[in-house]
């Protein structure tokens, strides 16, 4: 074989070496942003889950069993929101409700919609593991729900984040978290 033959081949191997990485990396690039999409995708489902039990519960603590209230210095005070006594708080874990079955503490202990201020839930998946939610409640102003209310009214907006290591991450390398929200509204007129 001459020399310019050898560099041939050579040449040959480095563009087919190269070809090769490229395809690799593409296709690892592909497998990482679709594992990113369905870990999002069944954070936004378990999430959303969470949101809807919490939205069948009562509006308030002053408003169960159908009470009417119609003043909203009736209701309870923003300090006082998360779990009523020692009969709502959730038990073990450092109260983290955990569960692989979604058998959640919260579903049996809490009666309305701001017990769950302050509420961290663990919720197993059977393909990416462990979800992290936690869930936050402030009062809202009636004609615009982006503004927070240190008084209360008839609005409560319900902030749901879920976080998981398989997430979406930004620039830096953090998972950005999804975050549901959605408004709990106490009808006092019927």
């Amino acid at each position: 074989m001459q020399s310019g033959q050898t560099f041939l081949i050579i040449g040959a191997f480095v563009l087919l070496s190269t070809m090769t990485l490229n395809v690799n990396s593409a296709l690892i690039g592909t497998s990482t942003t679709g594992l990113e999409m369905e870990a999002t995708l069944d954070a936004m489902s378990i999430g959303q889950t969470l949101l809807d039990e919490i939205l069948t519960q009562d509006f308030d603590q002053k408003t169960l069993g159908g009470i009417r209230v119609y003043s909203t210095d009736s209701l309870t005070t923003p300090a006082k929101f998360g779990p009523d006594g020692t009969a709502e708080t959730i038990s073990g874990n450092k109260g983290i409700d955990t569960s692989s079955t979604d058998n959640f503490q919260s579903l049996t202990r809490f009666n309305d919609v701001d017990d769950y201020n302050g509420y961290t839930r663990m919720s197993w998946n059977p393909r990416f593991g462990w979800f992290t939610l936690t869930v936050h409640i402030d009062y809202v102003n009636e004609d615009n729900p982006y503004v927070l209310l240190t008084t209360q009214s008839f609005y409560k907006r319900v902030s749901v984040t879920v976080t998981h290591p398989n997430l979406g991450k930004d620039l830096k390398n953090n998972v950005i978290p999804v975050t549901l929200q959605d408004l709990a509204v106490y009808r006092r007129f019927f």
